[in-house]
């Protein structure tokens, strides 16, 4: 039974596979092996070279014991299993603990449980004698399989009293594997290694238990979310319910600015360069950004149903409009402290604000006239349903903006910056209404093409 899961598995990998998703996973995983190019080869330099070999073997050991919880978290965001076996599968009948065997096999050759061995592998091939590359490497790969089936059977738990020993047994792990990891100063390093991949496999071996005891059925169906003390019904409140409920905007909009908010706040520690103005722009225009490129992606799942109401399109748009505008606005709050931290002119965030809502979030705009219906309920995470070539190019645009606001930024004197940023943003604001109508005006023109791309 277990071949044959493996070999519907790898017929479902090759008919689903997407070069636009592959693209994107080489594109992080080359940029974090890039970075750990740079940084061990940096550390590489600066390193006496009369360090003893051993030293490095008991760094690799640390390093091992450092990545368990981060390692968990990217996993957290990155992995997505699927542990539950479909009615197909039920009905041949595929015995549960064959389908336990198959989640933990398929995880050896799960792409993210290899991504944090393959990373440090530069440090492996600089750092370390040729006969501890091999069980460098090996070390690193089992404390990441470790993380990669106990992401298993927390996806596979259902409800937060399944899944809360989780993350616990997860830190308990940390904690042992970090005290073992201390005795490396006073055991032969090849003895050492050998006691914590054993230590790896009695951990593999607990999470495979926990989640072989799990029971939990395929039920097909989408669960929305209910945003608590959201119960308006007005055509205003379909863009923050639509946010709120849907797993696959709250994690674009709401979580993904908060990688931004980390750079400026980590730029502000040095001197204030052109890339600081870049990450404090990306800040206050991500979250439209991120809803601005699907301007109704949402409403393509029940556009026809629109289309039978008294419902003004143009409103949409200009709720469209307010609402990114307003997001925007919160956005803002979370970099304020940088007028104290980094002594840039107040009137600058508020200049920033004014740019963004009014002339950036308006060049989104005209996305209505190519953009596609998007599942709401699936991952944000490298998901590319609903893109086409055309939302890809013209996603483009926002390079201009973003160059004409780092460029003034950067150059001119902060009041002048501010005095030119913001006169574009009131220009935009004056503009909208304008731009909106001619918007409409196309989408009618073209309502049946966009109303055809909807159902694809």
């Amino acid at each position: 039974m277990l071949k044959l899961l493996l070999k519907l598995w790898w017929t479902q990998k090759r008919r689903d596979f997407k070069w636009m998703r592959f693209f994107g996973e080489v594109y992080f995983f080359g940029l974090f092996l890039a970075i750990s190019i740079i940084a061990t080869v940096g550390a590489k330099e600066n390193t006496d070279a009369n360090t003893p070999a051993t030293t490095f073997e008991m760094v690799a050991t640390m390093i091992a014991v450092i990545f368990i919880i981060p390692d968990f978290i990217n996993k957290l965001v990155t992995k997505h299993d699927v542990t539950v076996m479909d009615h197909y599968l039920k009905s041949r009948p595929i015995p549960e603990r064959d389908w336990n065997r198959f989640l933990l096999v398929t995880n050896l050759f799960n792409f993210w449980n290899w991504a944090i061995p393959l990373c440090l592998l530069p440090f492996c091939l600089l750092f370390l004698p040729w006969a501890a590359m091999l069980p460098a490497f090996l070390l690193f790969f089992a404390v990441s399989m470790v993380n990669g089936v106990a992401i298993t059977a927390f996806r596979r738990a259902k409800g937060w009293h399944a899944k809360w020993p989780v993350p616990v047994a997860v830190f308990m792990w940390s904690v042992m594997a970090t005290i073992y990891a201390l005795l490396v100063s006073v055991m032969p390093w090849g003895l050492h290694v050998a006691g914590f991949l054993a230590l790896c496999a009695g951990a593999v071996a607990m999470f495979y238990s926990y989640l072989s005891e799990l029971r939990r059925y395929d039920e097909s169906q989408a669960r929305a979310s209910r945003a608590p003390l959201l119960r308006a019904s007005s055509l205003f409140a379909l863009e923050y319910t639509s946010v709120f409920r849907s797993k696959r905007l709250r994690s674009a909009v709401l979580i993904i600015p908060f990688v931004f908010v980390l750079n400026v706040y980590l730029n502000t520690l040095n001197e204030l360069t052109f890339v600081f103005y870049i990450w404090l722009m990306f800040v206050v225009f991500s979250p439209s950004m991120m809803l601005g490129q699907w301007v109704f992606g949402v409403e393509g799942n029940f556009f026809d149903g629109l289309w039978t109401k008294p419902v003004d399109i143009g409103q949409i748009l200009r709720n469209k409009f307010w609402f990114c505008a307003l997001l925007n606005a919160v956005a803002l709050l979370l970099v304020v402290p940088v007028v104290w931290l980094a002594g840039i002119s107040p009137w600058l965030l508020v200049a920033t604000w004014l740019f963004v809502a009014g002339l950036c979030n308006l060049s989104l705009m005209p996305t209505a006239l190519i953009s596609s219906r998007i599942d709401l309920f699936q991952s944000a995470f490298f998901n590319y349903q609903g893109a086409s070539m055309a939302i890809n190019l013209y996603g483009m645009i926002i390079l201009v903006p973003m160059a004409v606001f780092c460029l003034c930024a950067w150059m001119l004197q902060p009041l002048v910056a501010s005095l030119v940023l913001g006169g574009l943003g009131i220009l935009g604001f004056a503009l909208y209404r304008v731009v909106i109508a001619w918007i409409v005006r196309t989408y009618i023109r073209r309502r049946y093409e966009c109303f055809e791309r909807y159902r694809n």
